[in-house]
């Protein structure tokens, strides 16, 4: 190489390093709080994190950055720029480490944090839509579930009754419906024990979330069983263990001419891609997809009934207009139909205003960036935590109005109360290609119970008692586990 030759590839060179930092230069870094070692800003953290995240906002905008711990978290708190990043395949990963403990076999394949979660959420809502997803046969399922639900409430004679209790294993019999093609009688053993686990479980991952952000210190605690880690692992086994007893049965019984529910149509996919060595569909992921419907199908839902219960005993006015408009649209001779939120506006409203008000998922279930990326003329680097705050959203002056934090189903409705109006930025099922593939299903569960129990029954706290509307974030925002009274009405 002659010395000309030697002095152009070091210009061209030269040129290219400075274009290239150029770029990197014009990427802003985002704003965000002071980080100390070890701990990052965790000390700024409350209780209700949601609350505070957006508290935060306010000094450093709705597009920030904050170090919790040994984690760098991106935080959006407005719902324009979170529409815009939810819809970015860089931001559709989740986090290697969140607390589900997922099977190595899931992990490996990416099924559910790589890319690879869209050839699963496409199957499975295929596979849901061929099962009566959304459709009369679903509501079959559910009728009879929820008539056995108002016949126990009715042997409480009125009297104070822990109502959870009642809600939990008809919600989460209807995922076993689903999953595994049949109903557990009430007072099953195994009823009884799948729902202890997926109230523990529900708990125990919001006990536990906090070592997101020591990836070591969950990595010890997990390996140690310690603390609250050590019974989540146990009953996440004991899950697993019944999941896997079903998918036994269910392969030794399989017809590919007769689909009688979800596992199923999976294992009949497994067989289909079984030549295929980077298949995602395996017997480990459908485990874990399999407890993840009863974590996310039966227990968010089963938490916004049981706040709709809660918030119409103490607004009674807003209770008497829910019987009204049953008594006008269905009457009390007929079970209620997914039908019915058509012309049951009001109904709805309340439905849309108790998830707005009390953000049942207040803060979005965490994402982890597959590449490097940008956001707003914000640089964010491959494998960085995003976190989008709902509850944000929800309480969002901008686009609520001043009366945020008031109850008010109004806001929902069109001018003469007789359409049901949601503008976009009402997303309590998330926004982007990873918001919850099972909002129909939720959607009908919800109006269908809630409807069914106030056309037989007037709800209200025990006497000399109030609502208490303080939650307990675990999962989801519970309420706390309190009484009421399910009085039945006189029309009836």
């Amino acid at each position: 190489m002659d010395g000309l030759t030697v002095i152009i590839v070091a210009i061209l060179i030269i040129l290219f390093s400075i274009c290239y930092l150029n770029s990197k230069s014009s990427k802003k870094d985002l704003p965000g709080p002071i980080a100390f070692p070890i701990i990052g800003s965790l000390h700024l953290m409350t209780k209700k994190p949601y609350i505070k995240l957006t508290e935060l906002s306010r000094k450093y905008g709705p597009l920030y950055r904050i170090r919790l711990g040994g984690i760098n978290i991106v935080i959006i708190t407005d719902f324009e720029i979170m529409k815009e990043a939810f819809s970015k395949d860089a931001l559709m990963g989740r986090p290697p480490d969140l607390p589900f403990e997922l099977s190595e076999e899931t992990i490996r394949t990416g099924a559910f944090n790589d890319m690879p979660w869209k050839e699963q959420r496409r199957f499975s809502l295929h596979m849901l839509r061929d099962l009566g997803f959304g459709k009369t046969k679903m509501e079959e399922h559910m009728k009879e579930e929820i008539i056995e639900l108002l016949q126990r409430i009715s042997e409480c004679n009125g009297e104070p009754v822990k109502h959870s209790y009642l809600l939990a294993p008809s919600m989460s019999n209807n995922i076993t419906s689903l999953v595994f093609g049949k109903r557990l009688k009430y007072d099953d053993p195994e009823r009884e024990k799948l729902d202890r686990i997926v109230r523990g479980v529900g708990s125990l991952v919001g006990a536990t979330s906090w070592q997101i952000f020591f990836p070591w210190i969950g990595a010890f605690m997990r390996k140690f069983k310690l603390g609250s880690n050590g019974q989540l692992i146990r009953l996440l086994t004991e899950m697993k263990e019944y999941i896997r007893k079903e998918l036994k049965q269910h392969e030794e019984t399989l017809d590919p001419n007769n689909i009688r529910d979800f596992m199923d149509g999976y294992l009949l996919e497994i067989q289909k891609k079984s030549n295929d060595p980077n298949t995602t569909f395996r017997k480990e992921v459908l485990i874990d997809l399999s407890r993840l419907f009863f974590g996310a199908g039966s227990e968010t839902v089963r938490v916004t009934v049981d706040w709709t219960l809660l918030t119409c005993a103490a607004y009674p006015e807003v209770q008497r207009k829910i019987h009204a408009e049953i008594d006008e649209i269905i009457g009390t001779d007929r079970f209620p139909t997914w039908q019915d939120h058509i012309n049951m506006p009001f109904t709805e409203a309340v439905l849309a205003e108790v998830m707005r008000w009390k953000t049942i998922i207040p803060l979005n279930l965490m994402r982890y960036t597959l590449e490097d990326t940008e956001l707003r003329g914000y640089f964010i680097p491959k494998h960085t935590h995003v976190l989008g705050i709902l509850w944000a959203i929800d309480h969002d002056e901008r686009i609520w109005g001043y009366d945020v934090h008031v109850f008010k189903p109004e806001r929902f409705l069109s001018k003469d109360g007789k359409k049901i109006v949601k503008p976009e930025y009402a997303a309590p099922f998330s926004v982007g290609k990873r918001d919850c593939p099972g909002k129909s299903l939720a959607q009908i569960e919800v109006f269908l119970y809630v409807v069914a129990i106030f056309q037989k029954f007037m709800v209200q706290a025990p006497k000399g008692s109030n609502i208490d509307f303080e939650s307990l974030l675990g999962l989801s925002q519970t309420p706390k586990r309190q009484d009421l009274c399910f009085k039945q009405r006189s029309t009836v």
